[in-house]
């Protein structure tokens, strides 16, 4: 049996203040792919690890991986399609596992992994079976479904079981493969869009959700029961949370479970309400509080959400009581980080900082302070998340500024592990304040000190309180939008 196995992976943000690139995208090829992604907690190490345990022939196509940003761009994404469908059509296989994101956005594709997947169904052909993974946020549509035979998505938010997930896809496919399978996808949209700082599957609602689903939906009985919580920044007409489970054969009852289970959910809607902290009230609170280091979330310019990296609020907020409160943070401006390079180890720097990249939330602010560290900024990613990983900042420097430690890199980088600070010579566990620019997804890696979690409600590319985002193609009434009555089904 010889499995093909590709990954194409981004999410989109229609309020990030650039487009997509072909130069946002790390790209690996055919056994490069098997280097770079084994033993790692993704997608495709778990492809690896499931293909060899039942002696598979693995067919490393393309990896194409970047963070999260704007919409990408028509001619970045006709060359993505292209190198994967020449590939996908050269390839003699008798499956096809892919990576995907799920909430994916091409200037002119709504759903740009439904478009990718329509030319995929067009090399590969009708009858070579197609499992695709996809994120816990993916904004699933029929236009999907309808050019894969299954689809997997992760079960955990934060999420830790990226590898667990490509191993159920692989499991998926062998199955169909062994037996002439041909499942029967049943998705059922709901109207709701929740703050990922309380949409998290360890906390009720979303807690009972996915234990309802393995209750209603056992793998005896399924191939595959997943929610998708949707990724809340896309504004695009077609934009739902959604439950998707894929059956073995057509079964009347399916339908009626899973209204069941998204009338309990919408019937709960209310409990995604966040605790907010509000900035002026941030350094007291967190010099107030027992439980150090205080992790600070700001999510609003989160950078896998899709914001810049480059916005200064926080900074804003902690630079008038630098002599009083140890904090280490990072921000993007490749500028400064040029500019610290050129003054060396010690030596002070005097400029602007942030807001480089957009300036809608805010100026760039000047700083003085001293540089202490100078890096090319790669590390590799030690906790639950992304385990193995590599991640880069780019050329990368550290200002220390009173008692703040600021980490600037050249490139947004993911936030969810403290090695980025300590790959810079930082203990974030000896600071009395912690910045992530995460909701949610930094919780595993912080686990040892996690102590008070603070959530910012500050303006961004990532407005937590969906109320504030500026909204204008998305498909109304949408909780929590609009109040309205909704039944499912």
């Amino acid at each position: 049996m010889r499995i093909a196995f590709a990954c194409v992976m981004q999410e989109s943000n229609s309020f990030a203040p650039a487009p997509s690139v072909l130069e946002d995208f790390d790209l690996e090829f055919d056994s490069s792919i098997v280097s770079a992604y084994r033993g790692t907690n993704t997608e495709v190490g778990g492809f690896l690890s499931e293909l060899e345990r039942f002696g598979a022939e693995p067919a490393p196509l393309i990896s194409a991986f970047a963070l999260a940003s704007g919409p990408i761009r028509d001619e970045a994404f006709d060359s993505l399609s292209r190198l994967l469908s020449e590939r996908v059509a050269d390839c003699r296989c008798d499956g096809l596992l892919m990576a995907l994101h799920g909430a994916w956005l091409g200037e002119s594709h709504a759903s740009a992994d439904a478009e990718l997947m329509r030319r995929v169904r067009s090399a590969v052909g009708p009858d070579t079976p197609v499992v695709a993974s996809l994120d816990f946020h993916a904004n699933v549509r029929p236009s999907l479904l309808a050019e894969v035979d299954a689809v997997v998505g992760y079960r955990t938010y934060p999420h830790v079981d990226m590898a667990e997930t490509g191993q159920k896809a692989a499991r998926l496919l062998h199955e169909m493969i062994a037996r002439g399978i041909r499942p029967r996808a049943y998705w059922l949209p709901i109207p709701l869009l929740a703050p990922p700082q309380r949409a998290t599957t360890d906390l009720p609602p979303l807690r009972e959700t996915m234990a309802s689903l393995d209750q209603e939906f056992g793998a005896e009985a399924v191939l595959s029961a997943s929610f998708f919580c949707v990724q809340p920044w896309l504004d695009v007409r077609d934009v739902s949370s959604s439950l998707v489970v894929i059956a073995r054969s057509a079964d009347d009852e399916i339908p009626l479970r899973m209204r069941k289970i998204a009338g309990e959910l919408w019937n709960r809607r209310d409990e995604f309400e966040v605790d907010w902290v509000d900035p002026h009230d941030l350094v007291r609170r967190a010099l107030e509080n027992d439980r150090r280091p205080v992790i600070v979330s700001e999510a609003f310019d989160g950078t896998t959400g899709g914001g810049p990296g480059d916005n200064p609020g926080l900074l804003s907020v902690l630079l008038p009581h630098q002599g009083e409160i140890s904090a280490c943070l990072f921000i993007v401006d490749a500028e400064a980080v040029s500019q610290a390079r050129q003054i060396g180890l010690g030596g002070k720097f005097c400029d602007l900082l942030g807001a480089k990249k957009d300036r809608r939330f805010g100026p760039p602010i000047r700083v003085e302070g001293r540089v202490i560290h100078l890096s090319d900024g790669g590390f590799v990613l030690k906790g639950p998340v992304f385990t193995g990983k590599k991640a880069e900042m780019g050329p990368t420097a550290v200002l220390e500024i009173g008692r703040l430690k600021v980490v600037v890199g050249s490139q947004p980088v993911t936030m969810v592990d403290p090695e980025l600070y300590r790959s810079q010579g930082i203990e974030p566990g000896d600071q009395t304040l912690v910045a992530v620019k995460s909701p949610t997804l930094f919780r595993p890696g912080y686990a040892s000190m996690l102590g008070e979690v603070f959530h910012l409600d500050m303006p961004g590319v990532c407005p937590g309180n969906l109320k504030k985002a500026p909204f204008s193609k998305i498909k109304r009434p949408i909780y929590p939008l609009d109040d309205f009555a909704w039944k499912a089904g």
